[in-house]
């Protein structure tokens, strides 16, 4: 209950104030399990596809979300809590499979579930690698890949900005991909990384965004240890 009132009352400032522009809504199945795999670009994404996507969905999220300090951080913890955010730490591969588990539990009954497929918000705009995780999902539940592409979010709520910008965004769901001929396959990396690489040509062709053939958390660890310079030894 909570869920459909936050949605309810958040739909309509969205889309009276920030007028996105979207597609293929019809896309997403009217019933049964399914993923939609979208690009980063805004802290805000996973909030606007949920809010956008005509039934309930459950977005892979950071664990770090939920536990940053201060009255502030209560309250995100509060509200990505009260949406029903699968938390999962990337730190620890242990933990990244458990949350992986709880997303596959969560298809299992009936639902939806959300992800990023770059695992982090693009540092540039491009488009970089994908994680495998969303193809271990849509393997290991069968169920169908809703690509998602949006354009124009990073506007909205620029990297380090500390409130909302009124800017018209774009999100496009693209056709829904199935992979029986790689059924029971999702321990295989290879294909795994197959499977990914279909699903990030599609967001790209949804968001018009150049690929970048490398991970973004890469990039931005790099960026942070040239910014910290050369160490003392």
């Amino acid at each position: 209950m909570l869920r459909m009132l936050l949605r309810r009352l958040l739909l309509i400032p969205l889309t009276l104030v920030l007028r996105p522009r979207v597609t293929g809504v019809e896309n997403v199945p009217e019933s049964g399990p399914f993923v939609i795999a979208a690009n980063h670009l805004s802290f805000f994404d996973s909030i606007f596809i949920a809010l956008l996507t005509p039934r309930p969905l459950y977005f892979i999220g950071k664990q770090g979300w939920l536990d940053m300090p201060g009255l502030k951080g209560r309250l995100q913890g509060l509200f990505f809590r009260s949406v029903g955010m699968i938390t999962v730490d990337n730190t620890n591969g242990s933990a990244t499979m458990a949350g992986l588990e709880t997303s596959l539990r969560i298809m299992r009954e009936g639902h939806g579930v959300g992800v990023h497929i770059e695992g982090t918000r693009s540092p540039d705009g491009r488009l970089y690698k994908g994680n495998t995780g969303t193809a271990w999902i849509a393997l290991r539940s069968g169920a169908p890949v809703i690509p998602c592409g949006l354009v124009g979010t990073e506007r909205v709520h620029p990297a380090g900005a500390k409130r909302l910008y009124v800017a018209r965004f774009e999100a496009h769901f693209g056709a829904p991909m199935t992979f029986p001929e790689h059924s029971g396959c999702e321990s295989d990396r290879r294909t795994r990384r197959a499977v990914t690489n279909r699903i990030t040509r599609e967001i790209s062709a949804l968001s018009g965004q150049e690929y970048v053939d490398t991970y973004a958390a890469t990039v931005k660890s790099r960026a942070a240890a040239s910014a910290a310079g050369p160490q003392d030894g």
